[in-house]
């Protein structure tokens, strides 16, 4: 009998394509099946999913994440669709941070799944990964590395134990203040935000070059050589 979900990779994500005309609970026990036939060849990865070809309410992504998680030893960060913008976002994002967890132990990743809002305060030892923005007059402190999954557009503090090999992403950078250990950002002029931007957003990612932040838009080819050059 046929399986009614098909899972298929890509780097650092498993799309699961269901069967638009199956009983969810068929879905539930086939996935339920797959991953624990799998669990050999996913091993304990931490991945991007995304959940295909039918339409499901947010309920029923959390108990076919819950199914995954039970049956394997896969860890899920986020749910998330095959946009290639956002989807690259993510994907560099996970790859910076097993990276990071690699080189300096850095095991310590918090995931917040909001926006952060106006007059809210984000303080968290470790690193950080946020799917949402982060607003004007909303602050974002951590001991290791942020990554927005959005657009930064408030304050943000990445090596706040003074730990100047730390990196901020974001898809829109904009912020209103940003500080890396003890360095600050000077932007060349004042920014400016507003929820409906004309502009396509480009990806960014900030890091200290002798004892001054940088902006480095994010490709391809950037990552690339970040990873070359810090291997």
């Amino acid at each position: 009998m046929a399986s009614s979900i098909v899972v298929k990779s890509y780097k650092s994500g498993l799309s699961v394509h269901m069967d638009p005309e199956a009983d969810i609970e068929t879905i539930k026990e086939d996935l339920a099946a797959k991953f624990r036939e799998s669990a050999s060849f996913f091993k304990d990865a931490t991945v991007v999913i995304s959940f295909e070809d039918r339409e499901i309410d947010s309920q029923t992504e959390r108990d076919l994440v819950n199914i995954i998680t039970s049956s394997s030893d896969v860890k899920v960060a986020c749910i998330a669709g095959h946009n290639k913008l956002t989807q690259a976002m993510l994907t560099n994002a996970l790859n910076e941070l097993e990276y990071k967890s690699d080189v300096q132990k850095d095991s310590n990743v918090q995931i917040i799944k909001e926006t952060i809002k106006d007059g809210k305060v984000v303080d968290v030892p470790g690193s950080i990964l946020i799917l949402g923005d982060v607003y004007p007059g909303a602050t974002v402190i951590a001991g290791g590395d942020i990554y927005v999954y959005g657009g930064l557009y408030g304050q943000a503090c990445a090596g706040n134990n003074g730990d100047t090999d730390r990196i901020i992403t974001a898809i829109d950078m904009n912020p209103e203040k940003m500080r890396i250990a003890h360095v600050k950002y000077k932007p060349a002029e004042k920014p400016k935000w507003t929820i409906k931007s004309k502009s396509v957003p480009q990806p960014k990612m900030a890091h200290l070059v002798d004892e001054a932040i940088v902006l480095d838009t994010i490709d391809n080819n950037f990552w690339k050589k970040y990873h070359l050059n810090d291997a």
